[in-house]
């Protein structure tokens, strides 16, 4: 039976966690299957793909605006035209636009269409639209499975983004060069968008290196072109922060290996994260983490087992919680041993076999 699948990816970039687990997936999915993917624009995506040797095609996925319909027509036309060469069973999407594109290619070639849903918050105007159109849902946590409460009852699976373990079981990598051995390094992974409040790492920092004179603060991750004012508004909070000297703005950085073995500790403040990644490389890399009780992030840290959960919004709670794990050293092994171990549910290997079963579920009649 025929095993090809056409996966269409929302964004063109390594815009965050959900495109490395689209990558991930589609470069570990087991033979029979084979994969052809569509990206919206050249990018860092079409060319990791390419490097992996998966077949990619640039079809542009304008906005849904009454304003597009012609450029929207002529898009689904291009992936019809792409199923008619590559003659897949089964369309994945990786994101709502990605899943608007493929289940409406899908309904007119009689193709069944899965949506990956990494995003928590819904989409009054498009969801109930999206959940007709195709044919099952995967959310990445119970938190974005939230998102569809009743409407889509049977037709979402919860499964779990997978970290591959053996990207962090290496040696001990050279540390970065911006890093001095004497300093306290808190590290934030993270775009750098408003949802993810590095205002509050920012406020917490400031408390902590008022009474941690080696604490210093690494921002790791690209701005969000989308949201360049508060890319400017954070990056003059820093300058003019007391604390400026140990505020330190990385940018997007391609191997986190060597970083995550150097840090002390990861803070994650962000507001209805779906799900966290960088939660579980650091676990898997024995990071002690602090992150927000908020989204899918009690999903994956239970607080004060595998590390410490604060309340969103909450700068002081952030600064606590830091200093505590600093000053106290058995607590930080406890949290790490842990950690460790909570981490392996998140393995690569199991992300692809549910999606693998999901897949055969959706293709077999």
């Amino acid at each position: 039976m025929n095993r090809t699948v056409l996966a269409i990816s929302n964004h063109g970039t390594m815009l965050g966690g959900g495109e490395y687990s689209f990558l991930d997936l589609l470069t570990h999915l087991p033979p029979p299957w084979k994969t052809y993917a569509v990206v919206p624009a050249h990018g860092e995506l079409k060319r990791r793909l390419a490097a992996k040797g998966i077949e990619t095609a640039v079809i542009p996925l304008p906005p849904i605006r009454p304003w597009n319909i012609i450029e929207n027509i002529g898009s689904l036309k291009a992936l019809a035209r792409m199923c008619r060469t590559s003659h897949p069973c089964l369309l994945y999407c990786n994101g709502s636009r990605a899943a608007f594109y493929g289940g409406i290619t899908g309904r007119l070639l009689g193709l069944p269409s899965l949506w990956h849903c990494r995003i928590a918050e819904p989409d009054p105007l498009l969801d109930l639209f999206l959940v007709g159109l195709n044919r099952r849902i995967v959310a990445n946590s119970h938190a974005s499975a939230r998102r569809f409460r009743s409407y889509a009852k049977g037709k979402v699976s919860v499964i779990y983004n997978g970290i591959d373990p053996q990207c962090f079981d290496k040696d001990v990598p050279k540390r970065p060069g911006a890093l001095e051995n004497v300093w306290k390094v808190i590290l934030m992974i993270s775009r750098v968008s408003k949802w993810k409040r590095h205002d509050i790492a920012l406020e917490g920092f400031e408390k902590i290196a008022s009474v941690e004179p080696s604490a210093h603060l690494f921002f790791i991750g690209a701005r969000d072109e989308r949201e360049t004012d508060w890319w400017h508004y954070l990056r003059e909070k820093s300058r003019t922060s007391p604390y400026s000297a140990r505020i330190h703005w990385i940018g997007p950085v391609e191997d986190m290996h060597p970083w995550y073995r150097s840090a002390d500790i990861l803070i994650l403040t962000s507001e209805k994260e779906p799900f966290g990644r960088v939660l579980v490389e650091a676990m898997m890399c024995g990071v002690p983490v602090v992150a927000t009780r908020s989204g899918g992030v009690p999903e994956i840290v239970r607080n004060g087992i595998d590390g410490i959960l604060v309340e969103p919004g909450s700068a002081d709670e952030v600064a606590g919680a830091v200093l505590r794990i600093l000053r106290n050293k058995t607590l930080r092994s406890t949290l790490v041993r842990s950690a460790r171990e909570r981490a392996k549910l998140f393995s690569l290997d199991t992300h692809v076999r549910r999606m693998v079963g999901l897949f055969e579920e959706v293709v077999t009649p």
